[in-house]
């Protein structure tokens, strides 16, 4: 069987998690010996323009004109297909994608493509479709449905809902998610989650001084959205409390030097690091050496960071803001609302008190048992066969 994956975002030197998710489930899928797979690289987001980056965008159209899209490094059993192309905001001309469309020669017509998300990816597999008569799926994953650019007065842009209604099947990666998709497009979508190589991601069996500080560590964006603020203002109350931790936040982005600013106002420096951007080992040996994970975000689809947390066998606190409801059980964790420093605080204390009693054998059996990539790609190839007894 031959499939074509066409993933939104794809990873790129100076931005190498984006989409690489897309890109080790591909590789996964890769494996299996009667799948021959391929995947799409246009420069998603490497030669995306932006208006409000002018330099940035300068510097794109340079690697456009030659053609330096520095692609990820991809497995022997995974094809790549490296096609150069500008795109910008989907407000202007549908973001460039139907040019991009015409430019792919499919000489070697696959049997199915799966793209991830509806805009671009869906709407480009959509295109496909339409011209070669091949059967596509959509993975969703955007948190939230639909992204903000996509709702044009007050409805759902046709970008996104004309890739979903024509697709042989709509996956969404949480049951979340699924039903914001079912809510907007009366589509009901199948739920298969994401996949994380737990492999790679494994525990550690570091000696742990019980009279230690707890140690928590976070990752993802200083955003707003993803809680860094929240979290910043429960580390000081959790401080308040006399409880003795450390906090390690992993990420960049805009409010890094506010954050700085208020571990300095509110005397944090002993118990909060920030450590910027980090690389995948990096981030393996911050879980490895952590004694719960904190997720504070205020909306995910899904959460790569709890089931890598997971994986290495970690205890975790979770806001209940879509996703993690399907991730986070009693077993491994606990959740609390969204948007609380208060309950964000009052989290951290019970973990501080109860995280080390929690089974990490069992933690990480869980993850194994729903998100290791054999079950995760078993659905996903069946699925594939569905569709194609249907056609």
């Amino acid at each position: 069987m031959k499939v074509l994956i066409i993933p939104s975002w794809y990873p790129y030197p100076s931005m190498p998690h984006a989409g690489r998710f897309f890109v080790e489930q591909a590789q996964a899928l890769a494996k299996i010996d009667h799948l021959d797979v391929s995947i799409l690289n246009w420069g998603q987001n490497a030669l995306q323009l932006k208006l409000r980056e002018p330099i940035g965008s300068m510097v794109k159209l340079l690697r456009y004109h030659t053609a330096q899209l520095h692609p990820s490094n991809i497995s022997q059993e995974l094809k790549e297909i490296t096609i150069p192309h500008l795109t910008w905001t989907s407000h202007l001309l549908g973001a460039n994608i139907s040019s991009l469309a015409d430019k792919i020669d499919l000489k070697e017509k696959p049997d199915i493509i799966h793209a991830h998300v509806s805009f671009p990816a869906g709407y480009l597999a959509m295109l496909l479709s339409q011209r070669y008569g091949i059967p596509y799926i959509i993975t969703e994953h955007s948190g939230p449905f639909p992204l903000r650019e996509h709702i044009r007065h007050g409805k759902l842009s046709p970008l996104v809902s004309n890739p979903l209604s024509k697709a042989a099947k709509v996956v969404a990666v949480s049951s979340h998610l699924s039903a914001e998709i079912f809510m907007l497009t009366g589509i009901s979508p199948t739920i298969i989650p994401n996949m994380v190589d737990t492999d790679y991601f494994s525990p550690s069996s570091p000696d742990r001084d019980e009279q230690e500080p707890i140690r928590f560590f976070s990752l993802g964006s200083l955003t707003e959205a993803k809680g860094a603020l929240d979290l910043v203002m429960a580390a000081k109350m959790l401080k308040d409390k006399g409880v003795s931790f450390t906090l390690r936040c992993g990420g960049s982005g805009v409010l890094e030097n506010r954050l700085k600013s208020l571990i300095t106002k509110f005397d944090l420096q002993n118990q909060v690091t920030l450590l910027g951007r980090l690389n995948k080992d990096d981030t393996l040996n911050e879980y490895r050496n952590c004694d719960c994970f904190v997720l504070p975000s205020h909306v995910e689809s899904f959460s790569m960071v709890l089931i890598e947390a997971m994986a290495c066998g970690v205890p975790l606190i979770a806001t209940a803001c879509g996703g993690p409801q399907d991730i986070v059980s009693d077993a491994c964790g606990i959740l609390i609302p969204p948007q609380s420093p208060h309950k964000l605080c009052e989290g951290m204390q019970y973990m501080a008190e109860h995280c080390r009693g929690y089974d990490r054998t069992a933690i990480r059996k869980l993850c194994v048992d729903r998100y290791s990539s054999i079950i995760v790609t078993q659905q996903i190839e069946q699925l594939y066969r569905w569709v194609l007894n249907r056609v």
